[in-house]
């Protein structure tokens, strides 16, 4: 595939579809916003770097959706029970993207390969530890830069759990940015967002 040319619209169509119907059903005024804000970064970080557009969008679309039903009112809204699901939501979402993908009408559109490396990205992408190659680190950086661009998803953390957040991200997540698009973003954005909870 051409890493310039559009990405197949019916497919991106299915693709949306399929995550929304459960990311309606995971963390509450959040999933659905920061997912098309993910998406939006990973084809921007993905076209920067020429990666593999097609799988780092898909991964971004489906990286989310192991949250489906996760979560009891209001429960999403506090950090520590966000964090204490991480590594049950990418287990999930691992094996609902490996369905998704599996389909009659969706499993020729994508190389073995290229669905192989998606269900791995929706699989460590919240793994700081982990990530090493450049389509993971760039998940994580769109992840990253579209839970905090909050021109496109308002917080829906507490104050507790903003603070919270934002050590971990200038402790764990900024140092592993790797892309000069990305840690431009990031320079813009963060102030914006701690602003945001001041």
């Amino acid at each position: 595939m051409n890493e310039r040319a559009p990405l197949p619209e019916d497919l991106m169509t299915q693709v949306e579809t399929y995550a929304v119907s459960f990311l309606k059903e995971g963390r509450a005024d959040w999933d659905v916003p920061h997912t098309r804000s993910v998406v939006y970064y990973a084809d921007l970080l993905a076209q920067a770097a020429e990666a593999d557009r097609l799988v780092l969008t898909t991964a971004a679309w489906l990286h989310d959706i192991g949250y489906h039903g996760l979560f009891d009112e209001g429960d999403s809204s506090r950090y520590g029970h966000v964090q204490d699901k991480k590594i049950l939501h990418m287990l999930r979402g691992a094996d609902m993207a490996r369905e998704f993908l599996e389909r009659d009408e969706v499993i020729r559109r994508y190389t073995a390969d290229q669905r192989e490396r998606i269900i791995h990205l929706v699989g460590i992408h919240d793994k700081l530890d982990e990530l090493r190659e450049l389509d993971e680190l760039m998940l994580m950086e769109a992840d990253t830069l579209g839970a905090i661009d909050i021109a496109r998803v308002k917080p829906t953390f507490d104050g507790a759990g903003a603070e919270k957040y934002i050590a971990k991200l200038k402790a764990k997540r900024l140092p592993l940015f790797r892309t000069t698009v990305g840690k431009d973003l990031a320079e813009v954005l963060v102030p914006i967002f701690e602003d945001y909870f001041r």
